[in-house]
């Protein structure tokens, strides 16, 4: 059967080049439900591992921040430190100056002139004391800038420190999100290929079913005479009709539905099972954003990006509220953050407004996020799905446990 060739001259052309990108291959089946079965699993695991990336992104930007803060530390302590110096080397000066001019004054008018110049008692130990102080003061202020200067040191070389260790943890993150991202790379080249296979075998039944019913047509169209035999074929060409009624089946589970299915029940298609914070003020999100984000559904997700024609889940959020003046950092867990900052996070569906952000995360836990929409209104949310699908529209429904709530994080 040609079909059957074709599929085993593709299947062999797939396991040659999985094998080589590391993903196992599987035979594929002559069936188009199988290979619909392969490719919905197939597209399941990819969002998982869109999923772990998006939760590593997270963390590495965490870590990011964290070093930043360290560094900018380091940095005022450094400014600290030399104004200290200047503070040390100024009273310094003063108190070397000042008893530069007492040696004059003692050496050009006897070390007597203070007691002589007093015009009583009551001055000279006035004069004496006054001496002394300014003395004591001048010693004391020294030794207090020196010690501060010295606690600075300090804090700059512990700072050092852990300026080092933060900088080993990013750099442990960023690895570790670059082998997740082999792995989302590789499992989308698998994903292709078996959607590629799916979409080959439904075009070559779709055309067999056609060549059958054509063939059917011609022959009773040539057999004018044979009325039963005529009402045989004429059954057995709605049989190939249910033929074509497969195709249409195998054509409404295809790529696009697969991939929308699959969009919206692994990135949170469905929510409101995050629980109940008991709070019904998600802010005030400007409502604008939803007009500029549904703006962008039919462009491809892309990891890492913020358009204006490729976008992560939340790199559309960054850019929609951009263009309204408003600028977020390019992290769904700090976007959650922010909401949570504000009080703003709804567990309830009920109260969100269009433009508030929808999150989800491992457990519904609002510290692992890994997913975030934005509001429409209507029970529906527009989002950067995930590879292959891009960014769609979903709709909000109360099942999922991974559902955190939503806000508006201004």
């Amino acid at each position: 059967m040609q079909l059957k060739r074709a599929r085993i001259a593709v299947t062999l052309f797939a396991s040659a080049s999985l094998a080589l990108s590391g993903v196992p291959a599987t035979a594929f089946a002559d069936d188009p439900a199988d290979l619909q079965s392969k490719v919905n699993d197939a597209y399941s695991t990819l969002m998982t591992y869109s999923n772990e990336l998006e939760a590593a992104n997270n963390e590495l930007y965490q870590l990011q921040s964290d070093l930043e803060s360290v560094q900018a530390e380091i940095q005022q302590t450094e400014a600290d430190i030399e104004e200290k110096q200047q503070e040390l080397e100024q009273g310094q000066a003063e108190l070397s100056q000042r008893l530069a001019e007492t040696y004059k004054q003692n050496s050009s008018n006897s070390t007597l002139s203070v007691v002589l110049g007093a015009s009583d008692f009551e001055e000279l130990l006035s004069r004496v004391y006054y001496a002394n102080s300014m003395a004591n003061r001048d010693a004391e202020l020294i030794d207090q800038v020196k010690q501060t200067q010295q606690e600075l040191e300090q804090k700059k070389s512990d700072l050092a420190t852990q300026e080092q260790e933060q900088q080993q943890l990013v750099s442990d993150q960023q690895q570790k999100t670059e082998d997740i991202q082999s792995k989302v790379s590789e499992q989308q080249s698998y994903y292709n290929s078996l959607d590629s296979e799916l979409q080959t075998a439904l075009a070559e039944e779709a055309a067999r079913a056609a060549a059958e019913q054509a063939a059917a047509e011609e022959a009773a169209n040539n057999n004018q005479g044979g009325g039963s035999d005529n009402g045989n074929s004429n059954n057995d060409n709605g049989g190939s009709g249910d033929n074509g009624g497969s195709n249409d089946n195998g054509g409404g589970s295809n790529n696009g539905g697969s991939n929308n299915n699959g969009g919206s029940s692994n990135n949170g298609g469905s929510s409101g099972g995050g629980g109940s914070n008991n709070n019904t003020d998600s802010g005030n999100a400007p409502s604008s954003v939803v007009d500029i984000a549904l703006a962008q559904v039919g462009k491809p997700y892309v990891f890492g990006t913020e358009g204006p024609d490729t976008f992560d889940c939340s790199g559309l959020v960054q850019y929609s509220y951009k263009r309204v003046g408003i600028s977020l950092p390019h992290s769904s867990q700090a976007q959650c953050n922010l909401v949570k900052n504000k009080g703003h996070l709804v567990t309830n569906t009920s109260y969100l407004s269009p433009g508030d952000l929808v999150f989800w995360g491992y457990g519904g836990s609002s510290s692992s996020i890994y997913h975030v929409g934005i509001y429409i209104g209507g029970g529906r949310y527009v989002h950067a799905s995930s590879p292959g699908v891009g960014v769609i529209t979903s709709g909000l429904s109360s099942n999922s446990r991974n559902f955190v709530g939503g806000g508006s994080p201004v």
